[in-house]
């Protein structure tokens, strides 16, 4: 699946994990890396949903990858967003136990992530389209308190908004915004957690329905669906055992593409 040159799409994948050879898979799938694992997606951008680390065997490998393809798409003018997910968050906020690296390790990722996130290459929000795209979504409770803070409370300002709440937080170490909630569900304090932990079955049960589509991912699904009773879709596949991601044409329509056909 090679994209025209002139193209202009938005490829969505979901959570790695650690997990290189499949994402790579999926790279090269989308038309986005050649066999040298160099861009070659031109134009194009692709969102990856957070959680590259743990698990998995490979995430530091993972990472440098996407550092790599993230500045050659620049140079393309394509474009490579990475959102942060929790399991970026936690080495971020210096809270190590849950990492599978040595305190030594972890340690030079979060002085990483945390200059990475000061100049813009990690976010925790991005949008397109009208469609918001968080790693484990906006609630309804969230949703409320930016409808308060913004006359327009569409998919672009909202991610602008979190986006500078969460590099003041990280850039101060001060972290209360309620984007930082765990959920009860996740022994956290909020019956409805933030952007970062919210489980998917807490996230659709807090709305009838979301008022923007919100593609997020976190929490594992069998397979990309889109919950247009929700306005979810979630990406989170679990790279490990099934090939699937996103694409979103310029109209903001979005394609559930399989890797896997004959599997």
């Amino acid at each position: 699946m090679q994209p025209q040159k002139n193209s202009k799409k938005l490829f969505v994948m979901g959570d790695v994990h650690g997990q290189f050879d499949p994402f790579v898979k999926l790279l090269r799938h989308a038309g986005l890396v050649d066999e040298h694992l160099n861009w070659c997606g031109g134009s194009n951008r692709l969102v990856q949903m957070g959680d590259i680390f743990d698990r998995g065997p490979a995430s530091r490998k993972v990472d440098t990858l996407l550092d790599t393809l993230q500045k050659q798409a620049a140079a393309q003018q394509g474009e490579i967003i990475r959102l942060v997910g929790n399991h970026e968050l936690e080495p971020l906020l210096s809270n190590f136990v849950i990492s599978g690296f040595s305190p030594e390790e972890a340690r030079v990722i979060h002085d990483k992530l945390t200059r990475q996130v000061l100049t813009g290459e990690l976010r925790a929000a991005y949008a397109y389209k009208g469609i918001l795209f968080t790693h484990a979504g906006v609630t309804r409770k969230l949703y409320k308190i930016f409808q308060m803070q913004l006359d327009d409370p569409s998919a672009g300002n909202i991610a602008a908004l979190i986006n500078l709440i969460f590099r003041e937080s990280i850039k101060h170490e001060f972290y209360k915004h309620p984007i930082f909630n765990i959920s009860i569900s996740r022994k956290g304090m909020d019956r409805f957690g933030g952007i970062f932990w919210e489980d998917l079955e807490d996230l659709v049960e807090s709305y009838p329905k979301s008022p923007l589509l919100q593609v997020v991912g976190h929490t594992q699904v069998d397979r990309i669906i889109w919950d247009r009773t929700a306005n979810v879709i979630p990406v989170d596949v679990g790279m490990h055992r099934k090939l699937q991601y996103v694409v979103i044409d310029e109209t903001g329509t979005p394609q559930i593409v399989d890797a896997q056909p004959n599997a």
